[in-house]
């Protein structure tokens, strides 16, 4: 079983289709102890990846240059510090991958979803607790890599941790950006970056639909 040029291109239209119907949703989120701005930003970056998902349709590119593609790309939207960290983000999945690579395997996707985490660790000191993105993408990662090497549980535990890394989010306070003015206030509002980090792991599962009676992803 293997995530095809074809999957892939469908996993990305399916995390652009999130990101951009939850705009609303996500700058709701953000105007509670932030600048209300993060699902505007989030809906640049879901349009960015649509665009580039067609476009990969029409050439040759590897699925490193899609992914660095794509990251460069974000990291240039403005809106804060959501571009440079989900442009560092996607550029970070490719990092590892030859560039003869376009369809992975089990074992090739846990070292994707583990070198998008590492690269951004070179960006922020952020962790679990300090109420970021990093509350669902750390948590998401790291059951990727507790889950056996097959595709469907690998995409399965990836989306499960994400969601509930989002919903741990309110528990916390706020130790970044403007929101960390408020302090305990925060506890009880979810994280809008660890919610819009949850569509990543959302479309990965539902963009990957397979047949279950030939068990291809």
């Amino acid at each position: 079983m293997v995530i095809t040029k074809e999957r892939w291109i469908s996993i990305f239209q399916n995390i652009s289709k999130l990101m951009i119907e939850n705009k609303d949703i996500l700058s709701t989120i953000d105007a509670t102890f932030g600048d209300g701005d993060h699902g505007i930003t989030i809906e640049r970056i879901g349009i960015v990846l649509k665009n580039k998902s067609e476009e990969w349709k029409g050439n040759n590119k590897s699925l490193k240059s899609f992914f660095q593609d794509i990251g460069n790309t974000i990291t240039n939207i403005n809106g804060g510090s959501a571009g440079p960290l989900y442009g560092t983000y996607f550029s970070g999945l490719g990092e590892e991958l030859d560039e003869s690579i376009i369809e992975v395997n089990g074992k090739e996707l846990k070292k994707i979803l583990n070198s998008g985490l590492t690269e951004l660790q070179y960006l922020t000191t952020a962790k679990v607790g300090d109420k970021t993105m990093m509350d669902t993408l750390i948590p998401a990662t790291e059951a990727a890599l507790k889950a056996s090497d097959d595709i469907i549980d690998i995409v399965t535990k990836a989306k499960d941790g994400a969601l509930k890394g989002a919903e741990k989010s309110k528990e916390f306070i706020s130790k970044f950006g403007r929101a960390k003015s408020y302090k305990e206030q925060t506890i009880g509002t979810p994280d809008a970056g660890a919610t819009s980090c949850t569509y990543i792991f959302l479309g990965l599962y539902e963009g990957g639909v397979f047949n279950e009676n030939e068990k291809i992803y």
